[in-house]
């Protein structure tokens, strides 16, 4: 029993990361969204990462028509609100902790940390 539900949960995990990288490789492919390179620290100063190219203006003119109709009307649901803020406050929250594990991960792997003389 305790062997069916581990692999039970296995394949429901498996199906679920499936789905979260094949939505994230179409978004990426039809250009709706660019993945945004984190910042690493070296020495006290942020490496920039490099410009990419921008996507097709096609999906860009649509979003910008929606966005300024949404402006014009209004957003009346005090949920969205909440949810785009709180969506927003977690994806600031999510890149700092990454950025700060890719800088840790940076400095030790290239003997960066401090070294005491």
């Amino acid at each position: 029993m305790k062997r069916f539900v581990a692999i039970f949960i296995s394949i429901v995990l498996l199906l679920f990361l499936g789905s979260l990288v094949g939505m994230q490789h179409m978004s990426e492919e039809l250009g709706l969204s660019q993945p945004e390179p984190l910042f690493v620290q070296t020495d006290g100063e942020k490496v920039q990462p490099e410009q990419r190219p921008e996507p097709s203006p096609k999906p860009m003119e649509e979003l910008k028509q929606k966005r300024q109709k949404v402006e014009e009307i209004g957003r009346f649901n005090f949920f969205s609100d909440i949810g785009g803020q709180l969506a927003e406050s977690l994806n600031v929250a999510s890149r700092s902790l990454l950025s700060q594990i890719m800088t840790f991960v940076h400095q030790t792997l290239n003997g960066e940390g401090k070294q005491e003389d």
